[in-house]
């Protein structure tokens, strides 16, 4: 069975060797033994009710192979961005100009560097295993932080957000970073990604221009990427568009890769999610369901067949044990 997990502190070394796997361009899960172990730390405190700071909470789950008893995946969740460390974004909008005089009108498109989602929730440190991305096992890693949503709705922000990796070639180089961000901050778009993921986003307000970009004065290459998703992301950014989420001009300060957005309370599974109380553990048939258990120190969620019975719901055996619920006790589920 494949049950998703909060992160523990034994999970170290192998979420590194996930880290590495999934390489360049994932800030929030850096190739960085002591940050990773600092990320996790965070993250066990956080399920535990007791974040350094309150409101700054970051939730990371696992996804493990209950059994191969390794672990496979990742996912998680940042409470409110931004409330300690900045959140900048790049905001692509439209300006007028107009000469009456020689009969010139034009339309420019500029980038702002912004900080608008300051206290906003982000989701990231999706990833998967290229050997699991299959059977709709992706989709449910990526859900199942919309289930935590909606058990726990006061944890988070009304807006949440999910930034979508730009493009990079082959060498995992960013067009955008080369032709931008490259000639203020001397170094390699590896390095600086690297610096944001363990260090933070003080640079980029020490050595960033503060003035809007003209994006025409940008190369070619860096203009056709503007809000383009890298190939290998595009499955991610179909799945959150499934769930309400919109481009809102938004996108990343290194790779120019969209962010999306949308109101917690309309994403697609917060709506569609229920809960009720377990009347019965026997074996069921169903199309399957995410179903969770409604506890946050060891939130799980696994999928399985879920009936609904006399007001409340039944589940089989082996799910009601890899979520630790027994009759009486509720649990949320979604389609």
């Amino acid at each position: 069975m494949l049950k998703i997990r909060p992160v523990q502190l034994k999970d170290h070394a192998e979420i590194l060797k996930l880290a590495h796997i999934a390489g360049i361009g994932m800030s929030s899960l850096p190739q960085d033994a002591e940050v990773l172990q600092g990320k996790i730390a965070h993250a066990v405190k956080s399920f535990e009710g007791k974040p350094e700071k309150k409101g700054e909470e970051k939730f990371l789950f696992v996804l493990e192979d209950t059994e191969k008893k390794n672990l496979v995946g990742t996912t998680g969740i940042v409470a409110h961005v931004g409330l300690s460390r900045p959140f900048y974004s790049y905001k692509l909008s439209t300006i007028t100009q107009a000469s009456t005089g020689v009969g010139i009108y034009s339309l420019q498109q500029v980038l702002h560097m912004v900080n608008d989602y300051t206290d906003a929730t982000e989701i990231g440190s999706l990833f998967l295993h290229p050997d699991y991305r299959r059977d709709g096992i992706g989709k449910m890693l990526a859900r199942c932080r919309y289930l935590m949503m909606a058990e726990f709705p006061k944890l988070f922000s009304d807006v949440v957000i999910s930034e979508v990796r730009g493009v990079q070639d082959a060498k995992g180089d960013s067009p955008f970073y080369d032709n931008l961000a490259r000639h203020f901050f001397k170094m390699e778009f590896k390095q600086a990604d690297y610096i944001y993921a363990t260090q933070g986003a003080q640079f980029i307000a020490d050595l960033m221009p503060k003035y809007p970009i003209y994006v025409n004065l940008l190369p070619k290459a860096a203009q056709e990427v503007i809000g383009v998703p890298f190939e290998a992301s595009q499955p991610a950014l179909q799945l959150l568009k499934s769930e309400g989420f919109q481009f809102e001009g938004y996108v990343d300060l290194f790779d120019a890769g969209p962010t999306m957005q949308a109101s917690r309370h309309n994403i697609r599974t917060v709506r569609k999610s229920h809960k009720a109380e377990v009347k019965a553990i026997r074996e069921v048939e169903s199309d399957p369901h995410m179903i969770c258990n409604t506890r946050l120190k060891d939130f799980m969620i696994v999928g399985g067949g879920i009936k609904i019975e006399d007001g409340g719901v039944v589940i089989a055996p082996d799910v009601a044990d890899a979520l630790g619920v027994k009759k009486g006790e509720m649990v949320r589920y979604a389609p």
